[in-house]
C-alpha cells in the first residue's frame, strides 16, 4: 500500500490514514493468530516447560540482583496479560515506524509524484517486513557510511547438527548430538555451556569453519531465511563475519588502517573514497578506539594497543562491511570488566542494526549476562536451554534448580551443568526436544543452487552484496602497500637484514680485498678469485632465504583469517609477496655488491655479476618460500633449511669433481640452482681465459672442471629461470592447499 505525497495535505490526515491502513493489516494476522491459539494452547504451554522460548519482545533487561522467583512465576500465571501488553506494544511500535518514514519523506522533498512505502505485515517476532525492499535500496545500505544504519535482516536456524570424531579404537565419539537453535534476526545470543560441551564446534560450523577432514564427520540441516544452506558456500560465509578468540591483525598496522584495509577490500568496488573514510571514522567512534586510532596494534616484540583495544579492532574489522551475521569465539576472554561491558555494548548496537549476533562466552559477570537477549547452554555435545535469557529463572525453577537471590545467573546455571551428572539433567526435565514446527525449505542446496537453478549468489542470499568487489589488481595494490609500511615500521627486522648483509660485505671484502685484480693464470691466485666469488654467491643464497622462509609462517594466522573472510585471493596473496621479495631483495643484493666488488676488485661487469647474484637469490627464496608454505611450525622449517641448501653445495661441483659423484646421485645436481649461478658467475670472470706462460690455460680448465662451457651460458640461465618458475608455481599450490584445507 502506499501514499502519495501532497502538498495541499495536512501532516497529521497522512498519519492518522496510514495507521488507520496498519491497524486493519495488522489485526488479520492477529485474529488469525488468535484462532491457531485456542487451537495449540495446550502445546504451547507443552513448549513452554521443554525450554523453547516463546516469539515475544524483550522490553526490558533485569539486573541480577533484581531477579525474583515470584516474579518468574507471575509471567507464568498470567500469559494472557502478557499478550495484550505485547500487541499493544507492537501496535505503538508499527505506528512510530510509519509516523518517522513519513516525516522523512517530507523532509526530503520527495514531491508529487514520489511515493512512500507501508508494512503490510508484523512477523511473530514484531519486526516490520517491508514489501517495497528491493535490491536497489539493499545496494543503498550496504554502501552507506553508517555501519549501524538500520537495515533488513537474516534469521539463521538450525536442527540435527552432529559432529563424530571416530577415536583410536575404533568408536564414534559424539561431540555434538542433534543439537539445534536459531539465531533471530536483530538479537544477540549467546553459547554458554562447560569446557568441552561443544560450544566452539557449534560455532565453526555454523560459521562453515570446521575442519570435516580425517576423523571428523559432521551432518546438520542450516537455513538462512528458511533457504536450505551449506555454510561452507562462499555465498553463505560472505554474509558472515568471524571474530576468532585470538585476535590476528597486522602488528605494524594502526586501527585505522587494519579498518580501512577490510573495508576497501570487502565493501563493492563502487563506493565512493569518501564514504569509506567516513565509515572507518564512525566505527572508530563506536568502539572508543580514536585516541588509539594511529597507534600500532603491536604484538610480542612490537609495543603498541592494549589488549581491549585489540579486541575491539579485530571486531571493527569485520563490523566495517555491516554483515547480516556475526560470529565471535570468546569475545570478553582476557578483558577487564569494563572493556567486555563495552564490547557488549558495541555488540547490542550492531545486532539492533539489523546484524544478527551469535558468540560463545564461558562464564560472564551479571551485567553481561543480562545484555544478552537469548541464550543457548549446552553440556556435553547437548541443549540443556534455548530461550529468551529473561526466561531463564523460570525455567530452572520449574526443574527443581531455583536461582537462589543476589547470585550470579551465568554461576547458577553453569553449577547446574557441572555439579549434576547426565542422567539426574535428563531426569530433571533438561535437555529439551526440537518440537519446531518448521516449515519445509524454500530450496534444497546442491552445489549453491536452489530449486529454479537460480544460484544463490545472484538471487536470495546477494541482496546486500549486488556490487562486485574490488578486483586482483586493487587487492595486490592494498597488500603491496601494507608490506611496504610494514617493512618501513619493523626498523629492528629491516636493520637486522641489511645490517648483517653489511657486515659479512666488509668481512669478505677486507678477507679478499685486492684479490680479483692478481693475476688468474697463478694457480694460488686462481683458487683465490674463486674462493672469494664463491663467498659472494653462498652470502647472497644463505643471507636471502632466511627471511624468505620465515616470513610467511609469521603471517599464517593473518593470512589465513583474511582469507577466509574473502579479503583476498590466494594469487593476489602471492603476487604481492612475490613483488615485496624481489625488491627487497634486489636492494639487499645491491648493497652486498657495492661493498664486495670493489673490496676484491672482480674484472668482470658489475651489472652482469648483479643479475648473476641476484637471480641466485630469488631461486633460493623461492625454494624457501615453498618450504616455509610447506611447514606450520617456523622452527621446523628452520631445523630443514640446511637439507635444502647443504646438498646444492656437495653438488655444485666445486668441492668435489661432477665425475666423482656417484653415479646414481648424480642426478640431484641438475636441480640445484647454485651449479647454474656459479656457472653464470665463472663465465663471467674468466671466459676470456688467462694463458700462462706455459701454453696452458687455467681459467678454462676451471671452467671445463665444473661444466661451464661459454657458449652454453644460455641454456644455465633458462634452467636457472625454469627452476625459480618451477618452486614458485609449486609453493602458490601448496599455499592454495593449505587455505582450502583451513577454509
Amino acid at each position: 500500500m502506499t501514499i502519495k505525497d501532497d502538498e495541499n495535505n495536512d501532516q497529521s490526515e497522512v498519519e492518522e490514514t496510514a495507521v488507520t491502513d496498519h491497524d486493519e493489516a495488522e489485526d488479520q494476522p492477529l485474529k488469525r493468530e488468535k484462532k491457531k491459539n485456542s487451537k495449540k494452547k495446550k502445546s504451547k504451554k507443552n513448549l513452554e516447560d521443554d525450554g523453547v522460548a516463546k516469539p515475544k519482545k524483550k522490553k526490558s533487561k533485569k539486573k541480577h540482583d533484581d531477579v525474583d522467583d515470584d516474579e518468574g512465576s507471575d509471567e507464568d500465571d498470567h500469559p494472557k496479560e502478557k499478550s495484550v501488553k505485547k500487541k499493544k506494544s507492537k501496535k505503538e511500535s508499527s505506528i512510530m515506524d510509519i509516523e518517522a518514514q513519513v516525516t522523512a519523506s517530507e523532509e526530503a522533498g520527495t514531491g508529487k509524484d514520489s511515493t512512500l512505502t507501508i508494512p503490510t505485515a508484523i512477523s511473530t517476532t514484531g519486526q516490520i517486513r517491508r514489501s517495497g525492499f528491493d535490491s536497489r535500496q539493499s545496494s543503498m545500505l550496504a554502501t552507506s557510511d553508517d555501519p549501524f544504519a538500520i537495515r533488513e535482516g537474516k534469521t539463521l536456524l538450525w536442527r540435527n547438527v552432529n559432529m563424530t570424531l571416530k577415536t583410536k579404537d575404533g568408536a564414534d565419539r559424539k561431540l555434538l548430538d542433534d543439537v539445534w537453535g536459531e539465531v533471530p534476526e536483530k538479537q544477540t545470543t549467546a553459547i554458554m555451556g562447560p569446557s568441552g560441551a561443544g560450544k566452539t564446534s557449534l560455532l565453526n560450523i555454523l560459521a562453515g569453519r570446521a575442519k570435516t577432514r580425517g576423523k571428523v564427520t559432521i551432518s546438520s540441516d542450516v537455513r538462512l531465511n528458511n533457504f536450505s544452506v551449506n555454510p561452507t558456500d562462499i555465498s553463505v560465509r560472505k554474509h558472515i563475519a568471524f571474530v576468532a578468540q585470538d585476535d590476528s591483525l597486522q602488528v605494524t598496522s594502526t586501527p585505522r588502517e587494519a579498518i580501512y584495509f577490510s573495508a576497501k577490500l570487502r565493501l563493492p568496488r563502487n563506493t565512493p573514497e569518501e564514504n569509506l573514510q567516513k565509515l572507518v571514522r564512525r566505527m572508530l567512534t563506536e568502539l572508543g578506539l580514536e585516541n588509539c586510532a594511529d597507534t600500532y596494534v603491536g604484538g610480542a616484540l612490537l609495543k603498541g594497543i592494549s589488549g581491549g583495544e585489540r579486541k575491539r579492532c579485530s571486531v571493527g574489522v569485520e563490523l566495517v562491511v555491516r554483515p547480516a551475521m556475526v560470529f565471535l569465539d570468546e569475545p570478553t576472554s582476557g578483558l577487564d570488566s569494563f572493556s567486555a561491558i563495552q564490547l557488549c555494548q558495541v555488540l547490542k548496537k550492531v545486532a539492533n542494526a539489523g546484524s544478527s549476533v551469535l558468540f560463545t562466552i564461558h562464564q560472564p559477570a551479571s551485567e553481561i549476562f543480562n545484555a544478552f537477549d537469548r541464550l543457548i547452554l549446552m553440556n556435553k555435545g547437548r541443549v540443556m536451554y534455548q530461550g529468551l535469557v529473561e526466561d531463564v529463572p523460570s525455567y530452572f525453577r520449574k526443574r527443581n534448580h531455583p536461582l537462589p537471590k543476589n547470585y550470579n545467573p551465568a554461576d547458577w546455571i553453569m553449577n547446574v551443568a557441572q555439579a549434576n551428572t547426565m542422567q539426574k539433567l535428563d531426569e530433571d526435565g533438561f535437555f529439551p526436544k526440537d518440537t519446531r514446527d518448521l516449515p519445509e525449505p524454500f530450496a534444497e542446496t546442491v552445489e549453491g543452487k536452489d530449486e529454479l537453478g537460480i544460484t544463490l549468489t545472484e538471487h536470495h542470499l546477494e541482496k546486500d552484496f549486488d556490487a562486485r568487489p574490488p578486483g586482483v589488481f586493487t587487492q595486490v595494490r592494498m597488500l603491496f602497500t601494507r608490506e611496504i609500511k610494514n617493512i618501513k615500521r619493523d626498523t629492528a627486522a629491516v636493520g637486522a637484514r641489511f645490517g648483517l648483509t653489511i657486515f659479512l660485505g666488509i668481512l669478505i671484502g677486507l678477507i679478499f680485498r685486492n684479490v680479483g685484480k692478481a693475476d688468474p693464470s697463478q694457480p694460488q691466485n686462481l683458487n683465490s678469485i674463486f674462493g672469494a666469488l664463491l663467498m659472494v654467491l653462498l652470502m647472497s643464497m644463505f643471507g636471502t632465504a632466511q627471511p624468505a622462509l620465515l616470513a610467511f609462517p609469521e603471517e599464517r594466522p593473518v593470512f589465513l583469517r583474511e582469507y577466509s573472510t574473502n579479503h583476498y585471493s590466494v594469487v593476489s596473496y602471492f603476487i604481492a609477496r612475490f613483488s615485496m621479495e624481489a625488491v627487497v631483495t634486489g636492494l639487499q643484493i645491491l648493497v652486498q655488491l657495492l661493498i664486495t666488488f670493489w673490496f676484491i676488485g672482480f674484472q668482470s661487469s658489475f651489472g652482469m655479476l648483479w643479475v648473476a647474484v641476484y637471480a641466485l637469490a630469488m631461486s633460493s627464496t623461492a625454494l624457501s618460500v615453498l618450504l616455509g608454505c610447506a611447514v606450520e611450525d617456523p622452527k621446523l622449517g628452520q631445523e630443514m633449511l640446511p637439507l635444502l641448501f647443504v646438498p646444492q653445495m656437495l653438488f655444485a661441483g666445486f668441492f668435489v669433481a661432477p665425475d666423482l659423484i656417484p653415479s646414481w646421485l648424480r642426478w640431484a645436481r641438475y636441480l640445484c640452482t647454485l651449479t647454474y649461478a656459479i656457472r653464470i658467475a665463472l663465465v663471467e670472470e674468466f671466459g676470456d681465459g688467462c694463458p700462462s706462460d706455459d701454453g696452458s690455460d687455467p681459467c678454462l680448465n676451471l671452467l671445463n672442471s665444473i661444466g661451464a662451457e661459454p657458449d652454453e651460458t644460455w641454456w644455465n640461465w633458462l634452467v636457472l629461470v625454469a627452476l625459480f618458475a618451477t618452486f614458485r608455481l609449486f609453493a602458490l599450490v601448496v599455499l592454495q592447499q593449505k587455505a582450502t584445507k583451513f577454509f
